[in-house]
């Protein structure tokens, strides 16, 4: 197991370059995929970790937040405005995925896994050990 695994969470820029890295693609898929998740699928990206945030206090840092479900069951997203518009480019107008916009959201390693199961992808070894059972339940319930 590398040390990576054994990190809670990363931004969501660093899971686009480590992934794009790892599948020998080009940024911009990886991002756009992810994009995608974020605004159709269900996957979490956050601005705020809840985490780190005081008891009783929302700290926005001066920046025009949001609160974002993509589906009623899902668990609330809280997103900078900004790159909720910046995800929406990419995704719905086909714009160049730009790092700066993205710069504070996050990813964490549960909502990713989550994610990636529901769409049946194989989670990244920079970031996962996944086992052979599931790799091949992933690779057998793949739509094709």
């Amino acid at each position: 197991m590398t040390l990576s695994q054994y990190v809670e969470s990363y931004r969501f820029w660093e899971v686009v370059t480590q992934w794009a890295r790892e599948r020998l693609e080009h940024e911009h898929i990886v991002a756009r995929v992810l994009a995608k998740g974020v605004l159709r699928e269900g996957l979490r990206v956050n601005s705020v970790d809840p985490r780190w945030a005081s008891v009783g206090t929302f700290e926005l840092r001066g920046a025009p937040m949001l609160g974002y479900v993509t589906r009623q069951s899902d668990l609330r997203i809280f997103i900078r405005t900004v790159a909720l518009a910046h995800l929406t480019s990419i995704v719905e107008k086909a714009g160049p995925p730009e790092p700066d916009f993205l710069r504070d959201e996050f990813i964490s390693k549960q909502d990713l896994y989550a994610w990636l199961i529901r769409s049946h992808i194989l989670p990244p070894s920079f970031w996962f050990d996944t086992p052979p059972q599931i790799k091949a339940d992933i690779l057998i319930r793949s739509p094709r």
